[in-house]
């Protein structure tokens, strides 16, 4: 358990929560200089005002005593101290008030830069990324932290910034009563920071470092919410079950929280009874000085007050350090993600990519293994799709078919042979320009909660005079009439995330998606199980109209309904990431191969 691995603070935590806390400064710093400036200044006024008033008090004490003793008043200077007071009283309380302001402009301004900041990041980043699990939970860490922890790292910083300005002035005014108050300040300061730093990572540990029982909350949390799950989850009686699992880790959770309080309060007993030792040292020192008349009665005074200040200042540094040590380990995740680079690069001088009919696709020798996976789910593939031709992908889960789309798409760099467009290395083009020329309906398409008209102009979003383009996209793909049947039809919003919303079954979004794709008008489409949540009847319209729509492009199918795939000019049979059969519908039934076993299989299901 992570309360019990980590007993001590590791250098190298240290280290990352200085860093990170440096960056998070040159960051503010980058987005308003002055408004970083004017928050230290408001946050330095409140640590050395204290002082000066309390020197000023002590000064009228001092005069006070003395026109007692010597029946003799200096009004004017009495006036003067006064004076002085009543103006560091105000300035201290006008700095907080200004102190307030800054901040709240802070809170309202750094969000807005990293925001554009961990949002442009995540455009610029590649498929690997967000297929690998672990980046998932990075992405998690993030959406929880960035949008305000971040700036309770700031605020900390600055606190601790206070503290330390507060704690350094009280120990120079102590360190002129005797050294010795210095070294024990030291020893308990010492003890105190170790202990938070600790405290902070152990904390973290808990929840934060052990990420399966996070992981397990988070994802129950949101069965328990998510409507797709209800159903079943109703049906199978399993809420009660998944509910005793969510507080199974909060159980654990609370368990080892409290003991680490319980360890705390007795640490923190024990330094409390160093910093108690310092203070009261220091007023009995004070005192048995003033009653032999090296001290005055005004020292008395404002010594107390420096004691007062000094436990203050100890106190908020050690706790706002804690903080910001606690604070930089969620952070720190957004720099992670900020410090990413894509694994599939940019070519050096890309070629734009400017087809108007479609072009010749050749993959050579082509091997890819995902990451983490030990074996290549390509291997020496090798597949040519000439310039208009119409060609189906089928077999089994697994056997590489959506791969093929994604490497043609370059979400990933093959591990060795070549992808080539008109005899161009696919690496070689530029990215955007040649996703521009992809029109792809994903096997796990987007449902965007916007109106009917936005899902379909979506597939472009730089085309002039979109609207007769949406009527024409939502013709082909069967989706029209759906949409007007819709209240508002194309400018109804779909699904229930919005007031208003409307939900759609998984075959009328499908149709959506289908015209998305239809919208874009690219080159070179490709339909990943175009079909699957679709009646027969529907379909065969949609076929037709991509019959219709298609016939200057190139189309890759993939699906498992042979009905789909049977027109393509030829057909492809995938196994184990490679190519076992080749052809139209009558020459691979004729071979009475693998493409044959499958078709009658699925056929005796419709008979």
């Amino acid at each position: 358990m992570a309360s019990e691995k980590k007993k001590l603070p590791k250098i190298k935590e240290l280290k990352i929560a200085t860093r990170t806390s440096w960056r998070i400064l040159k960051l503010t710093w980058s987005i308003n200089p002055f408004l970083l400036i004017s928050n230290i200044v408001a946050f330095l006024l409140p640590s050395v005002l204290p002082f000066v008033n309390i020197y000023i008090y002590k000064l009228i004490i001092d005069l006070v005593v003395q026109s007692a003793t010597h029946h003799q008043t200096d009004f004017h200077q009495l006036f003067v101290l006064l004076t002085i007071r009543i103006v560091t009283f105000y300035l201290q309380e006008l700095s907080y008030r200004v102190q307030n302001y800054l901040n709240h402009v802070l809170w309202l301004q750094v969000p807005i830069t990293l925001s554009e900041l961990v949002l442009g990041k995540l455009n610029s980043l590649d498929m690997r990324y967000f297929e690998d699990s672990q980046f998932r939970e990075l992405l998690k860490n993030i959406d929880e932290t960035y949008r305000y922890r971040t700036l309770n790292l700031l605020d900390f910083l600055m606190y601790s910034f206070q503290s330390l300005v507060q704690l350094v002035i009280a120990c120079v005014a102590i360190a002129t009563v005797h050294w010795v108050f210095i070294v024990i300040i030291l020893f308990a300061t010492v003890i105190e920071f170790i202990h938070q730093v600790t405290k902070a990572e152990v904390e973290w540990g808990i929840w934060w470092g052990n990420s399966a029982d996070r992981v397990k909350f988070n994802y129950l949390s949101w069965l328990l919410q998510d409507p797709a799950s209800i159903k079943e989850i109703k049906i199978f009686q399993l809420g009660s079950y998944f509910v005793r699992e969510v507080m199974r880790v909060q159980r654990k959770f609370f368990a080892e929280t409290k003991k680490i309080a319980q360890r705390n309060l007795l640490i923190e007993s024990g330094t409390g009874f160093l910093s108690t030792v310092v203070s009261v040292g220091v007023e009995v020192f004070v005192i048995s000085r003033a009653l032999i008349g090296q001290l005055t009665i005004g020292d008395i005074g404002f010594y107390s007050g420096v004691i007062s200040n000094f436990q203050n200042g100890l106190g908020g540094l050690l706790r706002n350090l804690g903080n910001v040590f606690e604070a930089s380990l969620y952070v720190k995740s957004v720099f992670e993600l900020l410090d990413a680079q894509p694994f599939v690069k940019q070519a050096e001088n890309p070629v734009m990519v400017t087809m108007e009919k479609a072009p010749t696709i050749e993959f050579r020798d082509v091997t890819f293994t995902y990451p983490g996976e030990k074996s290549p789910i390509l291997k020496n593939f090798s597949l040519t799709l000439n310039a208009g031709e119409k060609v189906a992908l089928v077999g089994e889960n697994g056997a590489g078919k959506s791969t093929i789309i994604k490497l043609l798409a370059r979400f990933y760099d093959v591990d060795d042979g070549a992808i080539f467009v008109n005899g161009i290395n696919v690496k070689e083009l530029d990215k955007a320009s040649w996703h521009k020329h992809l029109g792809i309906l994903f096997q796990d398409f987007n449902r965007y909660q916007h109106t009917a008209r936005e899902n379909i102009s979506f597939g472009d979003i730089s085309a002039s005079n979109p609207e007769e383009k949406v009527l024409s996209a939502a013709q082909a793909a069967g989706a029209a009439k759906v949409i007007e049947k819709l209240g508002k039809t194309y400018d109804q919003v779909l699904g229930k995330t919005f007031e208003e919303g409307i939900e759609l079954s998984t075959g009328q979004w499908q149709k959506i998606a289908l015209a998305r794709s239809f919208f874009r008008n690219a080159p070179i489409l490709v339909l990943d199980e175009p079909t699957a949540a679709i009646d027969a009847k529907a379909e065969a319209e949609i076929f037709a109209s991509v019959e219709k729509l298609s016939s200057d492009k190139s189309v890759i199918i993939i699906s498992h309904r042979f009905s789909t795939v049977r027109n393509a000019d030829k057909i492809y049979v995938i196994e184990q990431g490679k190519i076992i059969e080749s052809g139209s519908h009558s020459e691979l039934i004729k071979k009475n191969g693998k493409y044959a076993e499958l078709f009658t299989l699925q056929a005796k299901g419709y008979q």
